[in-house]
Protein backbone atom coordinates (compact mmCIF):
# COMPACT_ATOMS: atom_id res chain seq x y z
CA UNK A 1 0.00 0.00 0.00
CA UNK A 2 2.19 2.32 1.18
CA UNK A 3 5.05 1.50 -1.82
CA UNK A 4 2.28 2.78 -4.43
CA UNK A 5 1.91 5.62 -2.27
CA UNK A 6 5.32 6.34 -2.08
CA UNK A 7 6.09 5.41 -5.74
CA UNK A 8 3.11 5.81 -7.61
CA UNK A 9 1.62 2.76 -9.95
CA UNK A 10 4.10 3.29 -12.80
CA UNK A 11 7.39 3.38 -11.07
CA UNK A 12 6.25 0.49 -8.89
CA UNK A 13 7.60 -3.02 -10.21
CA UNK A 14 6.28 -6.52 -9.55
CA UNK A 15 10.13 -6.75 -8.31
CA UNK A 16 9.68 -3.49 -5.73
CA UNK A 17 6.51 -5.51 -4.47
CA UNK A 18 8.58 -8.88 -3.68
CA UNK A 19 11.28 -7.03 -2.26
CA UNK A 20 9.12 -5.21 -0.26
CA UNK A 21 6.86 -7.64 1.27
CA UNK A 22 9.33 -10.35 1.38
CA UNK A 23 6.56 -12.47 -0.73
CA UNK A 24 7.88 -14.62 -4.06
CA UNK A 25 6.50 -13.29 -7.54
CA UNK A 26 4.90 -17.16 -7.62
CA UNK A 27 3.09 -16.30 -4.00
CA UNK A 28 2.07 -13.08 -5.46
CA UNK A 29 0.78 -13.67 -8.69
CA UNK A 30 -1.02 -16.97 -7.23
CA UNK A 31 -3.10 -14.29 -4.80
CA UNK A 32 -3.31 -11.31 -7.13
CA UNK A 33 -3.10 -12.28 -10.45
CA UNK A 34 -1.65 -9.16 -11.87
CA UNK A 35 -0.34 -5.86 -10.58
CA UNK A 36 -3.41 -4.03 -11.17
CA UNK A 37 -4.95 -6.57 -9.19
CA UNK A 38 -2.67 -6.01 -6.24
CA UNK A 39 -3.20 -2.21 -6.74
CA UNK A 40 -6.70 -2.17 -6.43
CA UNK A 41 -6.66 -4.17 -3.27
CA UNK A 42 -4.04 -2.00 -1.69
CA UNK A 43 -6.37 1.22 -2.80
CA UNK A 44 -9.37 -0.51 -0.85
CA UNK A 45 -7.47 -1.18 1.91
CA UNK A 46 -5.96 2.16 1.95
CA UNK A 47 -9.59 3.24 1.58
CA UNK A 48 -10.82 0.91 4.91
CA UNK A 49 -8.04 1.35 7.36
CA UNK A 50 -7.00 4.68 6.38
CA UNK A 51 -9.91 7.25 4.69
CA UNK A 52 -12.53 5.91 6.79
CA UNK A 53 -11.32 6.05 10.11
CA UNK A 54 -9.78 9.48 9.07
CA UNK A 55 -13.12 11.12 7.81
CA UNK A 56 -15.54 9.23 10.22
CA UNK A 57 -15.26 12.33 12.48
CA UNK A 58 -16.96 14.49 9.92
CA UNK A 59 -19.93 12.50 11.01
CA UNK A 60 -19.65 11.80 14.67
CA UNK A 61 -18.31 14.94 15.95
CA UNK A 62 -20.83 17.37 17.77
CA UNK A 63 -19.00 19.98 16.19
CA UNK A 64 -19.95 21.76 12.69
CA UNK A 65 -17.71 23.72 11.08
CA UNK A 66 -15.03 23.48 13.46
CA UNK A 67 -14.89 19.68 12.74
CA UNK A 68 -14.39 20.34 8.80
CA UNK A 69 -11.80 22.94 9.37
CA UNK A 70 -9.95 20.74 11.93
CA UNK A 71 -9.81 17.63 9.53
CA UNK A 72 -8.58 19.80 6.36
CA UNK A 73 -6.14 21.25 8.72
CA UNK A 74 -4.76 18.02 9.64
CA UNK A 75 -4.69 17.21 5.99
CA UNK A 76 -2.01 19.57 5.56
CA UNK A 77 -0.52 19.29 8.64
CA UNK A 78 0.11 15.58 7.95
CA UNK A 79 1.94 16.16 4.53
CA UNK A 80 3.90 19.01 6.04
CA UNK A 81 5.37 17.27 9.55
CA UNK A 82 6.21 14.19 7.47
CA UNK A 83 3.64 11.86 9.00
CA UNK A 84 1.74 11.04 5.57
CA UNK A 85 4.59 13.51 3.54
CA UNK A 86 3.76 11.37 0.07
CA UNK A 87 0.24 12.17 0.15
CA UNK A 88 -2.85 10.04 -0.12
CA UNK A 89 -2.59 6.77 -1.94
CA UNK A 90 -6.31 7.41 -3.42
CA UNK A 91 -5.45 11.17 -4.56
CA UNK A 92 -2.27 10.23 -5.71
CA UNK A 93 -3.85 7.69 -7.71
CA UNK A 94 -5.90 9.88 -9.19
CA UNK A 95 -3.70 12.54 -9.99
CA UNK A 96 -0.97 9.87 -11.60
CA UNK A 97 -3.66 7.87 -13.26
CA UNK A 98 -6.94 8.87 -13.72
CA UNK A 99 -9.02 5.68 -14.75
CA UNK A 100 -6.08 4.18 -16.78
CA UNK A 101 -5.97 1.12 -14.57
CA UNK A 102 -9.56 -0.32 -14.72
CA UNK A 103 -12.99 -0.08 -12.99
CA UNK A 104 -11.98 -1.64 -9.81
CA UNK A 105 -9.53 1.55 -9.61
CA UNK A 106 -12.76 3.98 -10.43
CA UNK A 107 -14.94 2.19 -7.83
CA UNK A 108 -12.33 2.86 -5.38
CA UNK A 109 -12.30 6.13 -6.07
CA UNK A 110 -15.80 6.51 -6.32
CA UNK A 111 -16.24 4.75 -3.05
CA UNK A 112 -13.89 7.46 -1.42
CA UNK A 113 -15.63 10.61 -3.36
CA UNK A 114 -19.09 8.93 -1.54
CA UNK A 115 -17.48 8.97 1.62
CA UNK A 116 -16.09 12.30 1.46
CA UNK A 117 -19.45 13.55 0.73
CA UNK A 118 -21.45 11.65 3.23
CA UNK A 119 -19.31 12.54 5.83
CA UNK A 120 -19.10 16.83 4.95
CA UNK A 121 -22.64 16.80 4.34
CA UNK A 122 -23.41 15.22 7.83
CA UNK A 123 -20.95 18.25 9.27
CA UNK A 124 -22.83 21.05 7.68
CA UNK A 125 -26.33 19.95 8.40
CA UNK A 126 -24.95 19.38 12.21
CA UNK A 127 -23.06 23.54 11.50
CA UNK A 128 -26.79 24.53 10.08
CA UNK A 129 -28.35 23.07 13.46
CA UNK A 130 -25.47 24.64 15.67
CA UNK A 131 -26.86 28.12 13.88
CA UNK A 132 -23.47 28.54 12.33
CA UNK A 133 -24.19 28.73 8.71
CA UNK A 134 -27.80 29.71 7.26
CA UNK A 135 -31.13 27.42 6.95
CA UNK A 136 -31.05 27.91 3.42
CA UNK A 137 -27.20 26.92 2.52
CA UNK A 138 -26.76 24.35 0.04
CA UNK A 139 -25.16 21.66 2.15
CA UNK A 140 -25.13 18.95 -0.82
CA UNK A 141 -23.30 21.04 -2.82
CA UNK A 142 -20.48 22.18 -0.25
CA UNK A 143 -20.38 18.95 0.51
CA UNK A 144 -19.57 18.14 -3.46
CA UNK A 145 -17.44 20.92 -3.66
CA UNK A 146 -15.47 19.97 -0.16
CA UNK A 147 -14.87 16.76 -1.90
CA UNK A 148 -12.95 18.27 -4.75
CA UNK A 149 -11.47 20.70 -2.76
CA UNK A 150 -10.10 18.26 -0.35
CA UNK A 151 -9.02 16.19 -3.15
CA UNK A 152 -6.93 19.10 -4.41
CA UNK A 153 -5.92 19.97 -1.06
CA UNK A 154 -4.09 17.21 -0.87
CA UNK A 155 -2.31 17.38 -3.82
CA UNK A 156 -1.19 21.51 -3.41
CA UNK A 157 -0.28 20.53 0.07
CA UNK A 158 3.21 19.08 -1.67
CA UNK A 159 4.35 22.17 -3.21
CA UNK A 160 2.65 25.05 -1.41
CA UNK A 161 3.88 26.78 1.98
CA UNK A 162 1.93 25.41 5.10
CA UNK A 163 1.01 29.09 5.89
CA UNK A 164 -0.87 29.61 2.13
CA UNK A 165 -2.54 26.30 2.59
CA UNK A 166 -4.11 27.13 6.16
CA UNK A 167 -5.22 30.21 4.48
CA UNK A 168 -6.71 28.31 2.19
CA UNK A 169 -8.43 26.42 4.35
CA UNK A 170 -9.54 29.19 6.45
CA UNK A 171 -11.26 30.91 3.61
CA UNK A 172 -12.46 27.87 2.46
CA UNK A 173 -14.95 27.39 5.05
CA UNK A 174 -15.65 30.56 5.96
CA UNK A 175 -17.40 30.54 2.13
CA UNK A 176 -20.07 28.02 4.29
CA UNK A 177 -21.33 30.17 5.71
Amino acid sequence: MLLFRDQGYDATSVQDLVDRTGINRFSLYATFKSKQDLFEAALDAYYNQVAIPFFDRLATSNEGLTIIEEVLLELVSRIKCGVSSNGCLICNSIAELGSRPGPGTVRVYQKYFDLLEKDFHAAILRARQLGEVPEDVDARGHAKRLVTYSTGLLIAAKVQTEEELRQSVKATVRAIQ
